[in-house]
């Protein structure tokens, strides 16, 4: 009688060959989910530099909306015509422009050195009476400004507008 001892719960020859490494199964399943964390990271980027750009374009249209409101302001342009509406030719009276194409740049008349051109924007302003008001109350003293200045995003007109008062001196 031959004495071969084994050792109980011993793992046999084959079964220590299959035990080393990784199979191609769980390979594929962990290369696949690392790379959806790696594109939802690239898409979360690629969203807050969209953010980042469209924040910096809004931001600068509201810059240049207020410049142009303070700088009709503090010139008196409402004023200095006889009546309100100011005629069309001075750029104080956009009425009549609605679309992109038709829009005048920041950098026109009257604002031909105020503004920096090719800054991208484009404005639309109208200078009229404060609605509702009558002939002889202090609201005829007061001109309404309104001040739009637009750019083109991803295809968009994109817009901003602010309104201002402004008294008779």
């Amino acid at each position: 009688m031959s004495l071969q001892h084994r050792i109980v719960g011993a793992p046999s020859p084959a079964r220590r060959r299959r035990k080393r490494g990784f199979s191609q199964v769980e390979l594929a399943v962990a290369i696949s989910v690392l790379a959806i964390g790696i594109l939802g990271v690239f898409a979360s980027f690629a969203y807050g530099l969209q953010s980042t750009n469209h924040s910096a374009r809004l931001s600068e249209a509201v810059n240049y909306s207020r410049q142009l409101v303070e700088l009709i302001r503090v010139r008196n342009l409402p004023f200095l015509y006889d009546a309100l509406p100011p005629p069309s030719t001075t750029g104080l009276n956009d009425t009549e422009k609605n679309s992109w194409e038709e829009l005048s740049a920041l950098e026109a008349p009257p604002f031909t050195h105020d503004i920096p051109p090719h800054t991208g924007f484009r404005r639309r302003i109208v200078v009229g009476r404060v609605p509702g008001s009558g002939g002889s109350d202090y609201r005829s003293n007061l001109a309404e400004i309104r001040v739009s200045v637009q750019w083109m995003e991803k295809d968009q007109v994109r817009e901003v507008e602010m309104v201002g008062h402004h008294r008779r001196p």
